[in-house]
């Protein structure tokens, strides 16, 4: 059997190997080590040590996965949320990330002023704006339909994307609004 201090250093290289491969959040490398048979306690200290230096930081693995996620595709924050809690980011983590993320975003002048600014950037508007985004092609591609059931799929493509009604309803309205009138049957 390893010493306490060796089998923390044999834990600690392990979690550096896997780290090299890809960024993981702390649970994903508890799990990991733990399944390789690596004593929950050394991986504890491992982890923590790691954790001291910065190498093992959940807030700047979802931060990177926020900025990653939502460049890629147009989903909600709801969404994005959900699945660093699958990863195992705790929710002030995420909720850090969040707020960094958004003070990292720019403020145009007329927002300057406004105290709510910052949480519609990142959720509000920002969430509209993700979802007018997600939109554009879904309703292009059903453009053969009829109104009503144009409007139905949108929906539910924009709901399992992770948009609240009040959002989806808003953007496709004002899709509705931007459509060109139809030309008169003749």
């Amino acid at each position: 059997m390893l010493s306490t201090d060796a089998a923390v250093e044999k834990a600690r290289e392990a979690a550096l190997r896997l780290l090299d491969r890809s960024r993981r959040t702390r649970h994903e490398l508890e799990q990991k080590l733990i399944e390789r048979e690596h004593g929950p306690e050394a991986v504890s200290q491992a982890l923590d040590r790691l954790a001291r230096v910065g190498v093992v930081d959940d807030v700047e693995y979802a931060r990177a996965f926020v900025r990653s996620k939502l460049a890629r595709s147009a989903v909600a924050l709801r969404v994005v949320r959900q699945h660093l809690e699958r990863r195992g980011v705790s929710g002030p983590d995420i909720e850090q990330a969040l707020a960094q993320l958004d003070a990292e975003s720019p403020v145009d002048e007329a927002e300057r002023g406004d105290a709510n600014a910052s949480l519609r950037r990142l959720g509000g508007a920002g969430e509209r704006a993700r979802a007018e985004r997600a939109l554009a092609p879904i309703w292009r591609r059903h453009r053969a339909l009829d109104p009503r059931e144009r409007r139905t799929r949108c929906a539910q493509a924009l709901a399992r994307r992770g948009f609240d009604y009040g959002t989806i309803s808003d953007v496709l309205d004002a899709a509705l609004l931007a459509e060109p009138a139809e030309p008169p049957a003749r």
